[in-house]
């Protein structure tokens, strides 16, 4: 059976457009309508973390045309089954060992950081040779540096699922002492922090970082954006430094 020249221009056309599809199946590609992705880390829930960093997002893609939607969370175990595809553009949070695993299991590259002491917070007049349990936070930096040699005796660290919920405890005295940042500490009420102080600051400093995804990084969006960061503009100070109380970004 011999087939006309129109099915066989049929044929041929589904055969080409069958190629194509199967070709292009296995390679990622980003629609410039979908929103930018972004995954912020938050120790302080959700609804605060969005209050307090949507105006710098705001203004970083109000320039570029494209729409952004962001997750907030602490989670990095669900962070590292969702980065393996990188689903996320971008990548925001504190440089702690959780997220250094991150940016090298999952291809990210550091295209900004800030600088920032990491503290030991007591209530006042506590003793650090008193200290005998030590609250964290899971996958921020002050979690990951040592104790040993700054509280005598065998303190052991009390995780906590955010820093609201750790400084409550601090306050109350279910733990003696608690590792952290400014910026954190920054983020409570004056009320708060005029009842802690600082006993001891580490040697080793606290790191933010941005990771972008190679795809978004190579995407004039994503090269708008890293140059956004680095710019540290009136927003961007008023939200990081004057906000939070860390530094400048600088490029890696």
């Amino acid at each position: 059976m011999t087939l006309s020249n129109s099915k066989w221009k049929r044929v041929k056309r589904y055969f080409w457009s069958a190629l194509v599809v199967s070709l292009l199946a296995d390679v990622p590609v980003v629609s410039a309508s979908e929103p930018v992705r972004l995954w912020i880390q938050s120790i302080f829930g959700s609804r605060q973390t969005h209050t307090h960093f949507k105006p710098f997002f705001d203004e970083a893609f109000s320039s570029t045309g494209r729409s952004y939607k962001t997750f907030y969370s602490n989670d990095f175990e669900a962070l590292r089954q969702h980065c393996r595809h990188q689903h996320y553009d971008v990548i925001m949070g504190s440089y702690s060992a959780a997220m250094q695993r991150i940016e090298q299991d999952c291809g990210y590259l550091r295209v900004a950081y800030t600088v920032q002491p990491i503290h030991l917070y007591t209530r006042a007049g506590q003793s650090l040779a008193d200290i005998r349990r030590v609250g964290i936070v899971p996958g921020i930096r002050a979690a990951d540096v040592e104790f040993e040699s700054v509280i005598p005796g065998e303190a052991s660290t009390a995780p906590f699922r955010n820093h609201i919920a750790a400084t409550l405890a601090l306050l109350e005295g279910e733990i003696d002492a608690l590792s952290s940042a400014p910026v954190a500490i920054q983020r409570l009420s004056p009320k708060l922090k005029d009842r802690l102080v600082i006993a001891h600051t580490f040697k080793d400093s606290g790191q933010g970082v941005a990771l972008l995804s190679p795809q978004f990084l190579a995407s004039d969006e994503g090269e708008a954006f890293r140059q956004f960061v680095l710019s540290n503009g009136e927003t961007s100070r008023r939200i990081y430094v004057d906000g939070m109380g860390i530094s400048l970004w600088h490029a890696p």
